[in-house]
């Protein structure tokens, strides 16, 4: 039980494959942020649709996250997204994105897309962490941890 080590030994454990399930994995691509749907009228019928720019960045996003999921989770998680974003040469020397697109629509864009692959409902994420960044070296990509807390007791144990 959670309550009956000591932090170190329930760390050993974890490491050990017991309690925690931890999932990393990364996207490489420029994120896209989620966009409101359209609204289309075609005679006297109005149609909402998601831009297709979405769609295709859900999708990619899903199809990797298929690969590091057997099944989705179906008790709560903690989700920590890194969004590295390309820079623009007039920003040479910031580290972080303090320009859109914003971080709350990116995260929506890649939570819609784990939703049936790395858990079975979005409302199952009890915790949720984030930042944009300007990429070093390499290609736009977003990290994406996802923890599993079945039988965690608190959050005292886990740490990002």
């Amino acid at each position: 039980m959670v309550g009956e080590c000591s932090f170190p030994q329930r760390i050993a454990s974890l490491r050990r494959g017991k309690g925690l399930r931890r999932v990393r994995f990364e996207v490489v691509g420029q994120p896209v942020p989620k966009a409101r749907p359209r609204v289309v009228t075609k005679g006297k019928r109005r149609f909402a649709y998601t831009p297709k720019k979405v769609k295709e960045w859900e999708a990619h996003v899903k199809e990797e996250a298929r690969r590091h999921f057997e099944r989705p989770f179906d008790w709560p998680v903690v989700v920590s997204l890194i969004f590295y974003m390309p820079r623009p040469k007039s920003r040479r020397l910031d580290f972080w994105v303090p320009t859109t697109p914003d971080l709350d629509n990116l995260e929506k864009s890649v939570l819609d897309a784990l939703n049936g692959v790395a858990y079975t409902d979005d409302r199952l994420v009890v915790v949720k962490s984030s930042s944009k960044r300007y990429v070093k070296g390499g290609d736009p990509r977003v990290d994406i941890t996802v923890t599993s807390l079945k039988d965690q007791k608190s959050l005292k144990e886990y740490s990002p």
